[in-house]
């Protein structure tokens, strides 16, 4: 990841920083078996380059029936596993 130009966003992954990197984000939630993938320039168009990656799975997860049970021990664990693989 890049920092320069993106320091505003506290280290945040935005989508610009997955530009060349990735063309789909795959999440994969754990638990509850739910899983999907996402055009990434369909999401800068929709939300902009400049939009925290967290913020958008916070939305996609907020109906998820694990995440609605607020159990701190049995969270859905929605994750990007591609991310690990973007230098």
């Amino acid at each position: 990841m890049t920092y320069g130009d993106h320091m505003p966003f506290s280290g945040a992954i935005i989508f610009a920083d997955l530009i060349g990197k990735l063309d789909t984000v795959r999440v994969a939630r754990g638990k509850c078996g739910r899983s999907g993938r996402y055009r990434l320039q369909r999401l800068i168009d929709e939300r902009g380059r400049n939009a925290k990656v967290i913020d958008w799975m916070d939305e996609i997860n907020a109906d998820c029936p694990k995440k609605m049970t607020n159990s701190m021990n049995d969270q859905c664990g929605a994750r990007c596993p591609d991310f690990p693989k973007v230098p």
